[in-house]
């Protein structure tokens, strides 16, 4: 009986070290690496939105993927287009340091929405969209539900199709009631950040990854409890959500060009980038080489030259 007594204090002890651990991660991640733009009230969100480029110019909006925030497009594409462009890129719901929706926050249309909201926010007329990896599939519903809004789309690595098997294994733990809310709250921001490097190296093989990456983009955002099971949340319902937007593809005639790799060892290119631009009726593929899941930080030349291509299919056919 003294055992299971001295057990259960020193558990709780641990559990009282661990959350005092993640209180204390949040802080210093939120300090590190602040808000840099604006909140903006998207309904059922509150966002964080960072623009750059003169008012009134054409738009682009950029869109991130899972585990990620506004910085990991922003970085490599802003400084570029902001001459002459007005460059929007927000943090996805539950992300970076946006709010989540009380409910249904991980549906593709209720993200959808809140891109739309971004873009009612930050000027008038349709914009470029460019999205990564699950932001391409964001991407794609925006131009499905809310066309007016779109003129032309850059899917970059995309994820988009049903595929079979299970989401990732820390998808599905974080995601379970009372276990994810452990997982999430006490065990991610402590291990996570030590083991982060096998996962970001993951994303950018067969490349290395390049210096100053996790804090030029941001990485450690993602571990603090409400932004890792956001994002597992959005990765668990992607079976769902693609089963049941893959078969619009086929209705979607806005310009578009898809970037992919040859392999890549987060989307499977084959299942995801190759059947969407064959899904779309006008769409371009682009492969970027020995790029994994990440073209746009290893070859933003091609990603820039796409956004730019877009962007002269787009002028065409407004003045046609």
């Amino acid at each position: 009986m003294l055992w299971a007594g001295a057990i259960a204090i020193a558990l709780a002890f641990v559990f009282v070290l661990l959350g005092l651990n993640a209180r204390a991660y949040t802080q210093r991640a939120n300090a590190h690496w602040p808000v840099d733009g604006r909140i903006v009230d998207a309904g059922e969100a509150r966002l964080h939105v960072r623009e750059a480029g003169p008012q009134g110019a054409p738009r682009i909006l950029l869109i991130h993927g899972a585990s990620s925030n506004l910085r990991e497009l922003w970085g490599p594409l802003a400084d570029e287009f902001a001459v002459l462009h007005r460059v929007i890129a927000y943090d996805r719901p539950g992300m970076g340091h946006s709010t989540r929706p009380k409910r249904d926050g991980e549906t593709l249309a209720l993200q959808a929405r809140m891109a739309a909201r971004v873009l009612a926010q930050t000027g008038d007329g349709p914009a470029i969209i460019v999205g990564h990896s699950l932001g391409a599939a964001v991407s794609l519903r925006l131009a499905l539900d809310h066309p007016q809004l779109v003129s032309g789309l850059v899917l970059i690595a995309p994820a988009s199709h049903p595929y079979p098997g299970q989401p990732a294994w820390w998808a599905r733990l974080s995601s379970t009631p009372v276990l994810g809310d452990v997982f999430c709250g006490l065990i991610v921001p402590w291990l996570a950040p030590m083991i982060a490097g096998t996962s970001i190296a993951n994303n950018f093989w067969p490349a290395a990854v390049p210096v100053n990456y996790f804090e030029e983009a941001g990485v450690g955002l993602i571990f603090r409890p409400l932004a890792f099971r956001s994002s597992a949340q959005d990765v668990v319902a992607t079976r769902r959500e693609f089963a049941a937007q893959a078969p619009r593809y086929a209705d979607l005639f806005t310009p578009s060009i898809v970037i992919t790799a040859e392999k890549d060892k987060i989307v499977s290119p084959k299942r995801h980038a190759r059947a969407l631009a064959a899904d779309l009726p006008a769409a371009e593929l682009i492969i970027a080489p020995a790029t994994g899941h990440m073209p746009h930080r290893l070859r933003t030349d091609l990603v820039v030259a796409a956004i730019r291509r877009v962007n002269e299919m787009t002028t065409q056919a407004a003045e046609g």
